[in-house]
């Protein structure tokens, strides 16, 4: 299993920290959601589709959850090959310009909207996320 070492990540996601209420179980959900279709753009991704392959982990608990899926996303970065490398980034006005050279799993924020957005690199064009 690949390791993830806590510290960046908790660097790179302060931007995430305010959120309130459930936003940022929604914008984790859309971003599996773009990472899935960047892979499978035919990936059936219905809310019902999903919480039917999901039913298996219904028994365990939110601490449980977020360990896995914690996990998993240390696993997708890590993955190599045709997944290409994440980064988080984030500015001050709405993402223009591709992400940084080998950056083909992106989030951005934009700071003073407050709006969050992921690279598309099938379509190869930034993707805004509806919280």
């Amino acid at each position: 299993m690949a390791t993830c070492n806590p510290q960046p990540l908790m660097d790179a996601a302060k931007c995430f920290a305010p959120l309130p209420g459930n936003q940022l179980s929604v914008i984790m959900v859309a971003l599996l959601v773009g990472i899935l279709k960047s892979k499978d753009p035919m990936a059936d991704t219905s809310p019902q589709s999903l919480m039917d392959a999901a039913a298996c982990f219904a028994p365990l608990g939110p601490g449980q959850l977020q360990a896995i899926q914690t996990q998993l996303l240390c696993e997708i970065l890590n993955a190599g090959g045709s997944s290409g490398n994440a980064c988080i980034t984030s500015g001050n006005a709405d993402p223009v310009d591709d992400p940084t050279a080998g950056c083909s799993n992106a989030i951005y924020t934009n700071l003073v909207s407050g709006s969050f957005w992921y690279w598309d690199p099938v379509h190869s064009t930034w993707v805004p996320l509806i919280v």
